[in-house]
């Protein structure tokens, strides 16, 4: 079978590769979507040092089960599925108390430990499997996992009725995370970011006030429109460092912080002092254990529209020139989200 194999920073080639085999408890998906996630290219450029290679990378999709292995008893062959990237033992405590995405032996499809999904086949936990309902196409199941992160998220934090939601990166993370702000109740949310193509999406997704930080002082405008006081919540979907410090610059004493953005290039400036002093809540997010299930309801029933955010689709073909070429990452012909689609 084909697959994008990385062999080391910035080395990503298509390769024929022997078709991997469902052992006990394990299904054999034939691929039909995966979604492009911004940490691949951190695999790609090397960033992510977890990643050993060689590795068939790509963490976001789903397909049709070809096969199933020994035990395998709630997916056949022939249904359609998308397939959790998150693996995990089991039997230590954070599993056995529901947070497997802290597993003390935890490893990710197409990142650590467990080749991936751009291919034409790949294998997985039976676990890890959950069956698509019609209604959602294979583009739009290129993006459950996307959605899922959010919905983790916005219930990881205290926000409360009325209260005041600012958003730092207009991706489609950041979106979602607006959208699900105004269904769990937010009185006002910001979103704020830098590339307009995107920005114009946030009204569509529950923003009340839209920010460019090379046009607008976001600091300024958000403790002014909040009468000084400064935001309930703010949550850092951008993965920078510019953002973040932004971020709590513009937080309310006793306020609440959630880091979502990946900060893959190491360590980053924060002064602490405020957190102390003002009493803050920061909180990080890795994973969404448990609501893969509540994310494919919400875009079966409508409640969150995905599609708008697929700008391109691709090939499996593509991905090597794609990620060596720059075009994802310098965000070329307004990319916003891609998906990879297989026949």
């Amino acid at each position: 079978m084909k697959a994008a194999v990385w062999e080391g920073p910035y080395k990503l080639s298509l390769k024929d590769v022997e078709r991997p085999v469902p052992g006990d408890g394990e299904v054999l998906v034939r691929t039909k979507a995966v979604g492009i996630c911004g940490s691949d290219l951190e695999v790609f450029d090397g960033r992510f040092k977890q990643t050993v290679p060689p590795m068939i990378i790509g963490h976001e999709g789903g397909g049709i089960v070809e096969s199933v292995g020994q035990g395998v008893t709630e997916v056949s062959p022939g249904d359609r599925v998308i397939v959790e990237c998150l693996l995990y033992c089991g039997k230590c405590i954070n599993c056995r108390t529901g947070m497997y995405n802290l597993c003390s032996e935890h490893k990710v499809i197409g990142m650590i430990g467990h080749d991936g999904e751009y291919a034409e086949y790949f294998v997985a936990p039976e676990r890890n499997v959950y069956t698509l309902p019609d209604n959602i196409t294979w583009p739009e199941a290129g993006l459950i996992d996307t959605l899922a992160g959010p919905v983790a998220g916005i219930e990881k934090t205290n926000l409360h009725l009325g209260e005041s939601v600012v958003v730092y990166g207009p991706g489609p993370a950041g979106l979602f995370f607006c959208k699900l702000a105004k269904l769990r109740g937010a009185g006002k949310v910001y979103l704020v970011g830098t590339r307009d193509n995107r920005l114009a999406f946030g009204e569509q997704y529950g923003a009340d006030v839209v920010l460019n930080t090379r046009r607008d002082n976001v600091e300024e405008y958000i403790r002014r429109d909040t009468g000084g006081r400064g935001a309930d919540l703010v949550i850092e979907a951008a993965g920078s460092a510019q953002a973040l410090n932004s971020g709590f610059e513009v937080l309310r004493k006793g306020g609440e912080l959630l880091i979502y953005g990946v900060f893959g290039g190491g360590p980053v400036p924060v002064d602490i002092q405020p957190i102390q002093i003002n009493e803050l809540i920061v909180k990080g997010l890795n994973g969404s254990p448990l609501k893969y299930p509540d994310t494919i309801s919400l875009i079966s029933s409508g409640a969150i529209s995905v599609k708008e955010l697929i700008s391109h689709t691709f090939r499996l073909d593509d991905i090597p020139r794609l990620f060596s070429s720059g075009f994802i990452s310098s965000r070329q012909e307004d990319y916003v989200k891609g998906v990879v689609l297989f026949d």
